[in-house]
């Protein structure tokens, strides 16, 4: 049953499925891939048979690798992107996903077109489980191609939302 964007999880324990996305899963989604499961690791240990994280690209193309910068970010944080190979959507991957989590609302719109029986679980990153004005919500910045600055701002959002979300899923029940 969904309320309020969270699927509620049966008796049998079925893992929630949080797909994390962007443009092309070499940046944002594969550093927050990453990040999610480092988070869940350190914060949350109980947590991580109950949870999977997924990660794939509104325009990804299958196999492509984390972008160096973000790899270096990743190492500078304590974990590695070094295996991540992006994937692109598929109908397989929403029906997979309890969440799909973007960056920008021109992905949600997107794979709202592509998808339209997944309305129910796709939702900009900071408008999940989000508590505070409307308005606040914004779109995750894409630091590619940008300066240490913009890359900075990617990682103070990302982390903040990244522990938003698993204190409202803890709040939940989900984990």
């Amino acid at each position: 049953m969904l309320e309020r964007g969270v699927l509620t999880m049966g008796l049998f324990g079925k893992k929630f499925t949080i797909v994390v996305a962007c443009k092309a899963n070499i940046t944002r989604s594969a550093y927050l891939h990453g990040y999610m499961e480092q988070y869940l690791k350190t914060n949350y240990p109980y947590a991580r048979k109950k949870v999977r994280i997924l990660s794939a690209g509104v325009r990804a193309r299958q196999g492509s690798s984390a972008s160096q910068v973000v790899k270096h970010v990743a190492r500078t944080k304590g974990f590695s992107l070094n295996g991540h190979q992006s994937d692109p959507f598929t109908p397989r991957l929403v029906n997979k996903a309890d969440v799909v989590l973007v960056m920008e609302q021109w992905q949600k719109d997107e794979l709202l077109e592509r998808f339209p029986k997944a309305g129910g679980k796709i939702f900009r990153m900071m408008e999940y489980l989000w508590k505070g004005e409307e308005k606040e919500i914004r779109d995750i910045p894409d630091p590619t191609g940008q300066n240490l600055a913009d890359y900075e701002e990617f990682i103070e959002v990302a982390h903040s939302e990244v522990e938003r979300i698993f204190r409202e899923l803890g709040r939940e029940g989900i984990i």
